[in-house]
């Protein structure tokens, strides 16, 4: 009886359905019919980010700079007893790339409750691996190691850090690590791998406008904060997840007038609900070095997307779509019972992205249908790249997508 209902629907909806690239549409699953997809983004490799002015900048940006008394503070006293200009003793610069290895599998669930309500659930399983190139520069350190430390007659009095214009050794990269875990209780900063499931989203699909040339939908939904969120102790770790609920509001329109052309406009609002993490807050956004830590009250920036895309069926079983989506966020707002500066945990937290998305699916449902083929299946092929932002990591990725009705 299932393979008779499958027959009958699927000519009405075959176009339609046969689009599983990320472009959306406002179709909802005929009554009793379900559907299972597996999408599996990979990643090419990430080494640059855009900052907030919309420039390309290395991913690891904000852990490369001066090692001086804004991260060592005891170095002011070493500048005071050895009569040096405030701000001059440095121990180097740090040199630090992240290059992020990421593949991303989703797993989504669809129910047609009724003709008009789909039901659908999505889960999301990450792999991540940040390979972490660290190193110390020395060639403009004014000060480093005392080789007279623990020796009798040592001229400089035991201090364990001396200028290198009176006999200082620069530092070793593991030296100044440690110095991180010792003075802040950070990891080692080093290649980071992990994987897990992220934020899992669940929701219903209502269609409530349908004629020959246009048909309308509203999706809600709810984001669970089921993602491991980033460790505030380590320097190379991502989340899987934001850490909090969100709302999810989305405004399917699709204009179906022209023939074996879908033309899609969606607009999406992702509202999180305030929670609290723990949290590094440092001076300035731009220094995440800080032994400044507190369970704080945050409010993620809610997110907006708009999004509008074209499927185009050009000969029976195969689609061509093509996708533009601009993305927004506002600000996080963080606050806290202690005298640290909240505002670095909000600055450059309203980030934006430009995507292009181009897709090439095929359905074996004709096949199906001529009894060719024992399964309804869906595949695509998707290409997608993050060409324009700020605050977001440049990226790009290819898809596969594999669906299945029943």
């Amino acid at each position: 009886m299932r393979t008779i209902v499958i027959v009958l629907v699927f000519p009405v909806v075959l176009f339609l359905l046969t689009n599983i690239s990320h472009a959306d549409n406002a179709e909802v699953l005929p009554k009793g019919i379900s559907r299972v997809s597996l999408d599996t983004n990979f990643y090419l490799s990430i080494d640059e980010q855009y900052d907030d002015d919309g420039d390309v900048e290395s991913a690891a940006e904000d852990f490369n700079g001066t090692l001086d008394r804004t991260i060592f503070p005891d170095l002011s006293l070493i500048e005071a007893a050895f009569g040096m200009p405030p701000g001059s003793a440095n121990i180097g610069d740090s040199v630090i790339d992240f290059e992020y290895d990421v593949t991303i599998v989703q797993l989504s669930y669809q129910y047609g409750v009724t003709d008009k309500l789909s039901a659908g659930i999505m889960i999301p399983y990450l792999y991540v691996k940040n390979n972490v190139d660290a190193r110390l520069d020395t060639s403009n350190a004014t000060v480093g190691a005392n080789p007279s430390l623990g020796q009798p007659g040592d001229p400089f009095g035991g201090s364990p850090i001396v200028p290198i214009a009176l006999g200082g050794v620069p530092l070793t990269t593991d030296q100044v690590q440690n110095l991180l875990v010792e003075q802040y209780g950070f990891d080692w900063i080093e290649t980071w791998s992990d994987s897990g499931i992220g934020d899992i989203e669940a929701g219903l699909r209502y269609q409530y406008f349908k004629n020959k040339n246009w048909r309308l939908a509203f999706t809600g939904g709810v984001r669970f904060p089921t993602g491991e969120v980033d460790d505030p102790d380590h320097l190379a770790d991502r989340g899987f997840g934001d850490g909090a609920w969100a709302l999810l509001f989305r405004f399917n329109n699709d204009y179906t007038g022209i023939e074996n052309l879908v033309l899609n406009a969606t607009f999406r609002y992702d509202l999180y609900l305030p929670e609290k993490e723990e949290l590094r807050v440092p001076d300035n956004v731009d220094e995440p070095i800080t032994g400044n830590k507190e369970r704080v009250d945050r409010n993620l920036g809610d997110e907006m997307q708009f999004e509008v895309s074209g499927t185009y069926q050009f000969i029976e079983a195969w689609s061509l779509s093509l996708l533009y989506k601009y993305a927004f966020s506002f600000k996080d707002r963080v606050s806290g019972d202690q005298d640290f500066i909240y505002e670095s945990l909000e600055d450059e937290t309203d980030w934006k992205e430009h995507v292009g998305i181009v897709s090439l699916s095929y359905s074996t449902i004709p096949l199906f249908q001529a009894k060719k083929f024992p399964v309804p299946l869906l595949c695509s092929l998707s290409y997608r790249n993050r060409f324009a932002g700020e605050n977001a990591l440049k990226s790009q990725y290819i898809s596969l997508g594999l669906t299945a009705y029943f």
